[in-house]
């Protein structure tokens, strides 16, 4: 009789709680994902249709000399906008940084973009870091999952160190090495000076190629080929190095770790 009773509440216990059942097993497959690539194609594709006469070299260029004036009027104001601008669209993820940061280059100078740059992308971080550590925690955790374990495991050695490294590879998307960060024990003072040292690099470079760029009126009127220079080659070929950099820091440090395991032991 017991067990018949166990069974009867098993059933009862089934009926009550009905499978959760997918209602919309269409939208995991390929079919979904390759028609919304579809539609977001065809979207980007309408709205070049639209604005396409505004998008033309030829038109920039005659609105250059409006922004050159603006910048001569109001120097500070439009420092200021496009400081919160280049800061707002790193924190929200949008992979522009390279592309806003020679722009920076192109439009201010060397001095006043690389100010703008570092300072700009170091706090783009820091939001990202605040608001994982003290308002979104336990969503990026759920988020993450296995990543987060793997990612702390290896910051029990040098989050500092680790930091530095993931900042010089850019594959990492920036956002995930903020959230990252986070999430670990590091202290907001050293997650902002290693941040900003470890990204300087790059940033330097890419401000750099901004500066020896020539005004719109000229690329519009003596081609693409006015954008090549010395000055851009040797730019390029910097930033090739950063990788090389990042493997021979990586072999350095493993080397050492290793070295200190087999002295321990």
């Amino acid at each position: 009789m017991e067990l018949e009773n166990e069974l009867d509440f098993e059933m009862r216990d089934r009926l009550a709680a009905p499978e959760e059942i997918d209602a919309n097993p269409w939208l995991k497959t390929w079919g979904f994902r390759v028609a919304l690539l579809a539609v977001l194609i065809g979207l980007a594709g309408m709205v070049y249709y639209q604005f396409r006469d505004y998008l033309s070299l030829e038109y920039l260029a005659t609105q250059e000399n409006a922004l050159r004036d603006l910048q001569a009027q109001h120097p500070i104001a439009l420092y200021t906008v496009v400081f919160l601008i280049y800061t707002l669209l790193l924190a929200v993820g949008v992979p522009l940084c390279a592309l806003l940061t020679i722009i920076c280059g192109w439009l201010f100078g060397f001095i006043p973009a690389i100010l703008l740059a570092s300072f700009g992308s170091t706090t783009a971080g820091a939001l990202n870091f605040v608001g994982c550590r003290y308002f979104f925690r336990n969503w990026v955790e759920r988020t993450l999952g296995n990543t987060l374990d793997k990612f702390n495991e290896q910051l029990e050695e040098s989050a500092a160190f680790y930091l530095f490294i993931t900042r010089l590879i850019p594959q990492i998307p920036f956002v995930l090495v903020n959230l990252l960060m986070g999430l670990s024990p590091i202290s907001f003072k050293t997650f902002w000076w290693v941040s900003q040292l470890a990204m300087l690099p790059a940033l330097l470079v890419f401000v750099w190629i901004g500066t020896t760029l020539p005004n719109l009126k000229t690329i519009s009127e003596e081609g693409m080929s006015s954008v090549l220079s010395w000055q851009l080659m040797l730019s390029l070929a910097a930033t090739g190095l950063i990788p090389l950099a990042i493997r021979f820091a990586l072999n350095g440090y493993q080397k050492q770790a290793e070295k200190k395991k087999a002295n321990q032991q």
